[in-house]
């Protein structure tokens, strides 16, 4: 095989259909193997924490539950459901979902090359109608994803696929409401010179306001687990929230 031929196999492998804009996904699939070193570097700007440590911290309370059905609500990079995958210590399987076809085929190749097939399954599906029947899964996933969503309805789509006694755990970023000409250079920032247009509409709630969402859609025992302080550079909060059906 020639230099040339290799190279347009692997412009094929990665040839997929347009995606749908989110954050950070103007650049693929030219630069699709740095996609997950951009979003890494993409959360720890926003809140101070390391992006790979932290999805450590999920699986390690994914695996403490004892949980064997999960749905992890946003693919993305797909270090979530490898990684939990990976371990011996899970026993169970995954659905993960992404309305990003670029994003699913990229990591359906990666659960290929580790040998995950039998483990974890990926999805491709319109947001907010998750392809799942009622009680489908005994916990749901959901990293930094909620404030892209209005959450009524994003919260009962959780709640629905949930089994009774299911768990949701959410991983978000809470934030008090900043001054007026702060949130005005934050978004024009995002969005001219991050290029970051969907994370400068993103509306990130307060804590109290995912408390009360949780609850008003019919979730209990809420609890909150906060894994940084507010600072000057980092005004909210990361925090992981778990509430049971």
């Amino acid at each position: 095989m020639t230099p040339d031929t290799k190279t347009q196999k692997t412009q094929k492998e990665f040839d997929f259909s347009p995606p749908r804009p989110r954050p950070l996904i103007a650049r693929l699939p030219a630069r699709i193997d740095d996609y997950e070193e951009d979003v890494a570097a993409s959360f720890q700007r926003k809140t101070g924490l390391d992006y790979h440590h932290t999805v450590d911290l999920i699986i390690k309370f994914v695996i403490s539950t004892g949980r064997t059905k999960v749905v992890d609500l946003l693919t993305d990079t797909a270090v979530f459901p490898l990684r939990l995958a990976q371990l011996k210590a899970f026993n169970g399987r995954i659905c993960s979902l992404d309305s990003n076809v670029t994003l699913t085929e990229r990591a359906k190749q990666r659960a290929a090359q580790l040998n995950l097939q039998q483990t974890i399954e990926f999805r491709q599906f319109q947001e907010m109608q998750v392809p799942l029947e009622d009680a489908f899964a005994d916990a749901v996933v959901s990293i930094f994803n909620l404030h892209r969503h209005p959450p009524g309805q994003y919260l009962a789509e959780a709640l629905r696929i949930l089994a009774p006694e299911g768990l949701l755990i959410l991983a978000e970023y809470t934030e008090e409401k900043s001054p007026k000409h702060v949130r005005l250079w934050r978004k024009a920032r995002l969005r001219y010179i991050e290029k970051n247009p969907a994370e400068a509409d993103a509306v990130y709630p307060g804590r109290e306001d995912v408390i009360r969402w949780l609850f008003d859609t019919g979730f209990r025992q809420v609890v909150v687990q906060e894994l940084n302080t507010p600072t000057s550079k980092h005004p909210g909060v990361f925090s992981l929230i778990f509430a049971t059906k």
